[in-house]
């Protein structure tokens, strides 16, 4: 009986020991809660000095905010469905003040929708915004839209990409084939190749080259310029949800449904590593800005911090849904994920310490960014907000 009685408190004290949150974990509370989209938000992005906050929304709108009082600085009202994407450009992409239908034979086919004694800011910065009927551009400082492409696909925008310069963009709908256009010209150039639906879309940082990701499990290699398919990736045996460059632009890494990564040389074509440690579907992976580890995320709710040349560093388990998004800090030193259900966790790298949870979301947290300086964090929400975090 005794034994018994001692054997109670020593198994209660281990279930208190391990259900209670570890000392130095901290629970994080916003500095800031934005509030004016009328509905979930699906993506936000800093601007590149972080002084601005861009957000689109399923309300319609694209909304400006300053980062630093979290105060609404402009909405940007004109598209006619859910806004998916949006991003700042640089003001050097200078488009052309017309509306016209992506995939036009001629640069002519479009109504120009300006006066001829309007003045324009063309020195001011841009942010780009995405629907599935139509890609807009927006003056910064004036709230003017400069352009606007009309998607004449079929179906829902399910991937959309902006070249590092702005000058160019690429998307996908519900089918094979892939859209490059340079903003304000409507011809196009389509990358056929993919016997499935393209799962992601990603330019190389110097913008000459483009990668994609299918369901046919396949990664293309494609020329910018020209649209000419370069190299194919072939190996992985199921969907590949992502492709990315690294940032040396000197390799290729991939995720798949078939529960692995693989890692290849991007001039040669060939496999240097494969990545094998997940339990199920791999849908999210990147590399740390730094190029030294590669983070990956799979289905059933796990992390793994791996080494660039594929040895697993460490396996993060804490999220209870869905893993949504994976966010480095600019200096590699931190790690963001988000779920389905609003919990965001701040871990450091490479080594996995889990440093605090981001409360304040009630429901799944679809976007975040870190500020360019890395002091500061967005996160953007299905309960329709966005929320700025201090983690300096």
């Amino acid at each position: 009986i005794i034994l018994a009685i001692y054997l109670g408190k020593f198994m209660s004290n281990c279930c208190y020991d391990i259900a209670k949150p570890a000392p130095e974990a901290l629970k994080m509370k916003p500095v800031h809660v934005l509030e004016g989209h009328e509905s979930l938000i699906n993506s936000c992005s800093f601007s590149k000095d972080g002084r601005l906050l861009v957000s689109s929304s399923g309300d319609g709108t694209v909304r400006l905010w300053h980062a630093a009082s979290g105060e609404q600085v402009a909405s940007f009202e004109g598209h006619d469905g859910m806004v998916q994407n949006c991003a700042f450009i640089p003001a050097t992409s200078k488009p052309s003040k017309k509306t016209y239908f992506l995939g036009s034979t001629s640069d002519s086919d479009y109504s120009d929708s300006s006066s001829d004694d309007e003045e324009e800011d063309n020195n001011q910065p841009l942010i780009i915004s995405a629907s599935d009927e139509e890609i807009k551009v927006w003056g910064v400082n004036d709230g003017k839209e400069k352009s606007t492409m009309l998607l004449e696909c079929e179906g829902m925008l399910q991937n959309f990409a902006v070249s590092p310069d702005g000058t160019k963009v690429l998307c996908n709908m519900n089918d094979e084939c892939v859209l490059l256009s340079t903003i304000g010209r409507s011809r196009i150039v389509v990358l056929e190749g993919h016997e499935g639906t393209a799962k992601s879309l990603s330019f190389s940082k110097d913008g000459s080259a483009i990668l994609t990701s299918s369901t046919d499990g396949s990664v293309k290699l494609w020329n910018t310029m020209t649209g000419k398919l370069i190299t194919t990736y072939d190996g992985h045996t199921d969907s590949v949800w992502k492709a990315v460059f690294s940032p040396s632009n000197m390799s290729i890494l991939s995720c798949s449904a078939d529960k692995s990564l693989r890692v290849w040389e991007r001039n040669t074509g060939k496999l240097s590593v494969i990545l094998k440690g997940h339990r199920s579907p791999v849908h999210l992976c990147n590399y740390s800005p730094n190029g030294k580890w590669i983070i990956s995320a799979s289905k059933d709710k796990e992390i793994i911090i791996w080494s660039a040349d594929g040895e697993e560093i460490a396996r993060l388990s804490g999220h209870k849904s869905y893993i949504w998004s994976i966010e480095c800090s600019p200096d590699s030193m931190l790690l963001l994920s988000t779920s389905c259900d609003g919990e965001m966790i701040l871990w450091s790298l490479p080594h996995g310490k889990r440093l605090g949870t981001l409360s304040g979301h009630k429901e799944g947290v679809k976007s975040c960014s870190f500020s360019p300086s890395g002091t500061a964090l967005a996160s953007a929400s299905h309960d329709n907000t966005l929320m700025l975090w201090n983690i300096s």
